[in-house]
């Protein structure tokens, strides 16, 4: 099968926060490169699934709210224990802030990446599978961690690869961009995009046409979907919320083997 529809990574997703943990979970489904196979609120809930087999299948990635495990020491004891039952698997720490401690701990204890959420959002999928182009012991921050990072005396730190931004798209304004995302990803209703954005339906809808010839000009990508069975709503969000990657990183995406992890 061409493309990067061949990558499948399983994910867990640990969030106590009930809303941002929908969120994700959504961001995940649309992306057909990874599949939720288990979503929790506490860390906790999950080793009991775990131990009593309620999985059915083995992680490949573990996303796990920074901010509410306890604090620093918790949370690179957890980071340890994860790694220790699951050796190859990534584990994304998200955050709400770039607390120093806690990224410390991350970074010490072999977390793949600390991200803070506004930074990351609804390219979350391709945040985690453009991890899979790092080398096994390189960790990824998020912009806007750069900054707390350079402040730590950490080896993974001063090393740290920086989390690439959105894919620039020429002519994407940003009214345009809001109603892709209302329509495309959040998938509301022409009526209801105009009531948010306070603008006619036919506006909207003009909006959207512009969207999608905007994102349909880049042709580079379209082996990326072909044969992928894929509706324009599916290719427009994968394309949507692409990350400006290098073309190495692309072309490792395009070629990642089934089954191996980082």
């Amino acid at each position: 099968m061409a493309g990067i529809g061949k990558i499948n990574l399983n994910v867990v997703v640990v969030d106590s926060d009930r809303y941002a943990m929908s969120a994700i979970n959504a961001y995940f489904a649309w992306d057909r490169r990874t599949t939720v196979i288990y979503k929790t609120g506490r860390l906790d809930d999950f080793w009991t699934a775990y131990c009593e087999d309620q999985l059915n299948r083995c992680p490949d990635v573990i996303v796990i709210d920074a901010n509410h495990l306890g604090g620093a020491e918790l949370l690179g004891a957890a980071i340890k224990r994860l790694r220790a039952a699951f050796p190859s698997i990534m584990i994304i720490c998200l955050a709400q802030f770039a607390d120093l401690e806690l990224i410390h701990a991350a970074a010490e204890a072999g977390a793949k990446a600390y991200w803070l959420k506004d930074d990351v959002r609804l390219h979350i999928g391709w945040a985690v599978c453009a991890c899979c182009c790092l080398d096994r012991e390189a960790f990824s921050i998020s912009s806007s961690v750069v900054e707390a990072g350079r402040r730590l005396a950490h080896r993974r730190l001063r090393l740290a690869r920086t989390l690439p931004g959105p894919r620039n798209f020429i002519g994407f304004t940003p009214r345009v961009r809001q109603a892709a995302e209302l329509y495309v990803v959040e998938g509301m209703p022409v009526r209801l995009i105009a009531n948010e954005m306070g603008i006619s339906e036919n506006a909207v809808r003009d909006y959207i046409k512009k969207t999608y010839r905007i994102l349909e000009s880049y042709h580079d990508d379209e082996r990326d979907y072909r044969d992928q069975d894929m509706s324009p709503q599916e290719i427009g969000f994968m394309r949507l919320t692409a990350l400006d990657l290098a073309d190495d990183c692309l072309d490792t995406l395009r070629n990642y083997p089934t089954g191996r992890r980082r």
